[in-house]
């Protein structure tokens, strides 16, 4: 099967790179898929991508080297079947609050006896390989995107899910739930506390680490605190930047 170049970093004792794809038009996510980010994420919760678009960006993210994954829009089992049978490589379930809603998520991403996903992943076998159903659990990771202070909570039991292979910090929701305004960078006490209870559980329970880091500032400081896996920002809002600042150098 495919090898997953997040779990290649991995096993080199590497951290990896992540790319959050908010863009629907395939060339223009081609371009971004040939850059050397080890996965990219399709956003379908919080951009206009949907189940129509999302095998076109996956078609177009193969031509790079990146591992293709998935945030889902709700731990629905249906719809992770359907982002797995369309190649994801990674499934990221959004506002993971228990152990329960854990259990029920990393179901849904493994087969029968483990879990209660249908066989039939045409465009997985096409991705990964003829050997999908023996291998699959060795390449696609399962993610518990863990944004509240009810997840923080629980989180200690989120991370001793088996089969979950890694909590994933996302400070601007987990910002908002104790009152801050929306910021992609931790703004708040109890997020920068969290960022340290999340690497914490992950050690503990021998699972990964994941975080948005939406500025060198704080990529730096999830690398020393020992993340194994930043995403680095949002396509869109990279590359509006980009593009301001060239606006900028030109006419200012």
């Amino acid at each position: 099967m495919r090898r997953n170049p997040v779990r290649e970093r991995w096993a080199q004792g590497k951290p990896a790179s992540n790319l959050w794809i908010d863009i629907g038009w395939p060339v223009t996510v081609e371009a971004l898929g040939r850059l050397a980010y080890d996965s990219y994420t399709i956003d379908m919760q919080h951009s206009l991508i949907d189940r129509s678009q999302l095998v076109s960006l996956f078609q177009a993210l193969s031509l790079g080297n990146g591992a293709p994954m998935a945030r889902v829009t709700q731990n629905d089992p249906g719809e992770i079947a359907f982002v797995l049978d369309a190649g994801a490589y990674g499934v990221i379930c959004p506002t993971i609050e228990t152990a329960e809603q854990t259990r029920a998520f990393v179901a849904a991403c493994e087969y029968p006896p483990r879990g209660v996903r249908s066989w039939g992943p045409p465009r997985g076998v096409m991705y990964g390989g003829a050997d999908y159903f023996d291998n699959y659990r060795n390449e696609i990771l399962t993610i518990a995107l863990i944004e509240t202070a009810e997840g923080i909570r629980n989180l200690d039991a989120i991370a001793s899910v088996p089969g979950l292979d890694m909590v994933y910090l996302g400070p601007n929701d987990l910002g908002v739930s104790h009152g801050a305004r929306p910021s992609y960078t931790p703004n708040h006490p109890e997020v920068e506390r969290a960022m340290d209870l999340v690497v914490a559980a992950a050690r503990k329970h021998s699972i990964a680490a994941g975080m948005h880091a939406a500025s060198k500032e704080v990529a730096l400081a999830a690398k020393a605190k020992g993340y194994n896996l930043l995403s680095l920002g949002y396509a869109s809002k990279i590359m509006a930047a980009a593009a301001t600042q060239v606006l900028q150098d030109a006419f200012d």
